[in-house]
């Protein structure tokens, strides 16, 4: 393994910020590379959590001789926002997942998105570890958008239970996945977990999905179990509930389950009065992939998202 910065920058009143890489494999091999992208926000600790034990677990790995090729693992690229509390670039509050490809004379985090584009430029597949971007907590899902390069067939490897395949926003082209697909890397985003929190069975999950892509890929030389058939998630036929007033909002259910049509998901409650305001109903029979997470909810805020049934039946062969 090689640990060694990416971006280093001084600093008056504290330690250099860093962000560093760990290599593993060897660095001028002809064989397949990677590289996996972890915390782009301050919030994402979950995503930071599985690319720190991803580290951990190929170094033991490479000690015994089963790695082929070139693997990369950021854990951390925001380090600042994580050491600072804040979801953004603290200085300025920008967001460096938005900057892409960068400019290395423009403002701190389009130099920092230029220098991590310089690095990841040239690798076979990126995978970026990524949480909502809203106050939402979701089931483990493959975010892959339509740029014209991406490949949906080796999102399967990862054997998990939806992809989310959908064209690309405008607003999208400022990404890294976007960015890194147009230079040719099968780059897609892991979405997952509740941001700020660290989630045991979604990590665990996620860090199976990647050992299980690095074997199918052939850079680890062991076996794995199959994972799920992937569901293609069409994104227009997904029903959003919307809360229609603000208040506390209480859950009767979890993301992945089951719901029926007319079936109750939750409420919304007075803060002040404890007036009940809205049942939330399910319109459609499906499973609940994404829950709003926060307590307090905002009228027009999206509840609930659903997948219905009919769609979740389209396997990929």
């Amino acid at each position: 393994m090689r640990r060694f910065d990416i971006v280093t920058l001084e600093s008056p009143n504290r330690a250099p910020l860093r962000i560093e890489g760990f290599l593993f494999g060897e660095e001028n091999t002809k064989g397949p590379s990677i590289a996996i992208v972890g915390a782009m926000s301050g919030d994402h600790v979950n995503q930071l959590y599985v690319a720190s034990g991803l580290v951990d677990y190929l170094r033991t790995k490479e000690e015994e001789g089963k790695i082929i090729g070139k693997i990369l693992v950021i854990p951390a690229v925001n380090a600042y926002a994580l050491n600072m509390g804040e979801k953004f670039w603290p200085l300025d509050k920008t967001d460096i997942n938005m900057m892409f490809p960068g400019y290395h004379q423009g403002e701190t985090t389009q130099r920092i998105a230029a220098r991590l584009f310089d690095t990841l430029k040239g690798y076979d597949y990126g995978v970026i570890l990524e949480g909502r971007r809203d106050q939402g907590m979701c089931l483990p899902y493959v975010k892959m958008i339509q740029s014209g390069y991406e490949d949906l067939e080796c999102a399967k490897d990862l054997g998990m239970n939806f992809i989310h395949y959908r064209p690309h926003e405008p607003v999208e082209t400022a990404m890294l996945q976007y960015n890194w697909q147009l230079w040719e890397t099968k780059a897609f985003s892991i979405v997952f977990g509740k941001n700020g929190t660290i989630d045991q069975r979604d990590s665990e999950e996620v860090h199976t999905a990647l050992v299980r892509f690095l074997s199918k890929r052939g850079m680890l030389k062991f076996s794995v179990f199959e994972g799920k058939q992937s569901n293609i998630i069409d994104p227009h036929k997904i029903t959003l509930l919307k809360a229609s007033r603000a208040g506390i909002f209480i859950s009767k259910v979890r993301c992945g389950t089951h719901v029926e049509k007319g079936e109750r998901l939750g409420k919304i409650i007075d803060a002040l009065s404890g007036e009940k305001l809205e049942k939330i109903i399910s319109p459609c029979e499906g499973i609940v992939t994404c829950q709003y997470s926060h307590p307090l909810i905002f009228q027009n805020s999206i509840a609930f998202r659903i997948a219905s049934v009919e769609i979740c039946c389209q396997i990929i062969n």
